[in-house]
């Protein structure tokens, strides 16, 4: 009966999100459809399919900017909901193109969890279990931690779906210490319920209806305030809420509690709420109240109680719910064993074992071979080797899909680990390949610097030679006019003290001479005047300076390349541009010409 119990819960949900196709998807940041596991029928999904076609080929034609990658993750996140697989996996391969190249890992993990949930729907746990680890992983590059938490919870569910308890334990601790400080987040509704069902699985009843509990408080915080779900949605969460609470309260054998929860439930029920849910809330307050009545030895209203709950049996086969159905059977048999009716219990017990047979559920196929031995007077053999078999079938079944679900997180988390390490192997390159290439720049850049200083330093010195050349070249030629200078002016002291004075003696002893002839006399003393003038002109004509400004820049480089001399006896020839005049050009310009 406890497993019974178990499977209930996961039925009561699945029933609960049986949602009326024509609803559109809500805009939220928490995808309600996808918290609640909503499903929509095969006409919905083609006529939602036709719809998007338009919208699905332009996506397909868009370039890679960031407002065409909003539109093509607004598209995909419709698409998901078709059976368009083939727009679906080519749209979604574009969008990851689109998002890798331009490191958009926003888009990149809302592209790998439509993904997970297209998988998701079709019942496919392995694919959705790596796309959810790969969307968890791109909402962490992003720095999305609330997306990170759903991500955990949605593992979480997987995980359970597919009978790992303990790792979907885990998973959903993860996520509710993620999202525990997030009050406008609707996952720890559901995250307590995840953990409440991995403690139930374990049987720790009490602390499953710890985590039941918290979930409701939350809920009853939002009761009419609608902060973080709609009334409707809340409404319909509360009643699953107290119907699990209704069974934790079964299962510890509190049936007066069960009652009350189920009663309660019952309250928040409304027109739209699945007719299953109610009857199966019903079921609860009938099977609690006989089994409360026959631990008191009174049975007068057993078959009232068990015409009810074989009423919800009835019901889940009505709404095609078998896995329901077969569970609600092996409650039914439970309840006529509890009323000493091993017939009618037996034979409610093969309605299960033929049901989980026929779905291929071989656990629930235990579930009920195990009570009808146990309960037959007659050991069948066949049964206990089926038993057997079925036992082995199972743990191998859950070795193979525990080591499967863990090869998928461990080489999920690999290659992400992987990519990290690559991406940290080629941002160090970068790094070092920058700082090599601004090393060398710097040490291009000194050395050039240093051999630009070299230069400027051998022509600061070429300069400074070449100007002493210069300057040598000017004192020999100052030294030079200073000697010619120095012998004109003795010439001219010669001339002017000698000649001169000789001539003036010889004229004035002329003068003082007597003679005949007269005019003889006069001519010479002329003569001799003119003589001593002509003389006299030469001296200060020699004294004059202005003969030494005869020799010019011209000159003096004449007489520096006249001067030049080699191994190889070059004769070296000047010669001047006379439409250049270098006597016009400052000392550093004919220091550059001469150079």
């Amino acid at each position: 009966m406890e497993r019974f119990r178990l499977i209930n819960f996961l039925l009561v949900v699945s029933t609960l999100l049986l949602v009326n196709c024509s609803k559109p998807k809500q805009v939220s940041k928490t995808d309600y459809d996808q918290l609640f596991a909503v499903w929509y029928d095969n006409d919905h999904k083609d006529s939602l399919a036709q719809l998007l076609k338009p919208a699905v080929d332009v996506a397909l034609k868009l370039e890679n900017s960031a407002p065409n990658r909003v539109v093509i993750d607004s598209v995909l996140d419709q698409l998901r909901w078709t059976r368009d697989s083939v727009s679906f996996f080519k749209l979604s391969n574009k969008a990851i193109k689109y998002a890798k190249a331009k490191s958009d890992h926003q888009m990149l993990a809302n592209a790998y969890n439509d993904i997970g949930m297209y998988y998701h729907d079709l019942g496919v746990l392995d694919s959705t279990f790596y796309y959810y680890i790969k969307a968890e992983n791109s909402y962490r590059e992003s720095g999305d931690s609330v997306k990170m938490g759903e991500m955990e919870f949605y593992q979480a569910r997987v995980l359970f779906e597919q009978g790992l308890h303990m790792e979907s334990e885990v998973k959903v601790s993860k996520s509710l210490s993620v999202l525990g400080n997030n009050p406008l987040s609707p996952i720890p509704f559901e995250a307590n319920s995840l953990m409440a069902l991995c403690l139930i699985e374990r049987k720790d009843y009490k602390s499953a209806q710890d985590y039941f509990l918290k979930g409701l408080s939350l809920m009853q915080k939002d009761y009419n305030k609608n902060l973080i779900l709609e009334q409707d949605r809340l409404l319909l969460a509360m009643t699953m809420l107290y119907l699990n609470l209704s069974d934790v309260a079964y299962l510890l054998k509190d049936y007066d509690l069960a009652i009350e929860y189920a009663t309660t439930g019952l309250t928040y029920t409304t027109a739209n709420t699945p007719l299953l849910l109610t009857a199966v809330l019903k079921a609860n307050i009938n099977a609690s109240k006989l089994l409360l009545d026959a631990s008191k030895g009174n049975f007068t209203n057993a078959d009232f109680y068990l015409r009810e709950v074989i009423d919800v049996y009835y019901e889940a086969l009505n709404v095609n719910s078998s896995m329901f159905a077969n569970h609600q059977a092996m409650m039914i048999a439970e309840l006529y064993l509890t009323i000493n009716n091993s017939t009618e219990a037996l034979m409610w017990a093969e309605k299960s074992y033929n049901l989980s047979k026929e779905r291929e559920i071989i656990i629930d196929q235990r579930t009920a071979l195990e009570f009808i031995l146990k309960h037959s007077a007659i050991k069948d053999s066949k049964k206990i080797d089926e038993i057997i078999t079925l036992s082995h079938t199972i743990e191998e079944q859950d070795y193979l899909t525990r080591n499967q679900f863990a090869r998928i997180a461990f080489e999920t988390e690999e290659i992400e680990t992987e990519n990290n390490a690559l991406k940290n192997l080629i941002l160090i390159i970068i790094i070092v390949s920058l700082a090599i290439i601004l090393g060398l720049s710097i040490g291009v850049f000194f050395y050039r610097l240093n051999n630009k200083d070299k230069k400027l330093q051998f022509v600061r010195q070429q300069q400074k030679a070449d100007e002493s050349i210069y300057q040598l070249i000017l004192e020999k030629n100052s030294i030079k006019l200073k000697t010619k200078k120095a012998v004109y002016s003795k010439i001219a002291k010669d001339i002017h003290d000698g000649i001169v004075n000789g001539i003036f003696t010889i004229r004035f002893n002329l003068q003082q001479l007597g003679t005949d002839n007269e005019n003889l006399k006069s001519r010479l003393i002329k003569e001799l005047e003119n003589l001593e003038k002509t003389t006299r002109d030469i001296s200060h004509a020699l004294a004059d300076n202005e003969i030494f400004k005869e020799v010019n820049f011209s000159g003096l480089v004449e007489e520096l390349v006249g001067m030049q001399k080699n191994k190889w006896q070059t004769k070296f020839v000047f010669h001047q541009d006379k439409k250049v005049n270098l006597e016009k050009l400052s000392a550093i310009k004919k220091l550059i010409s001469i150079i």
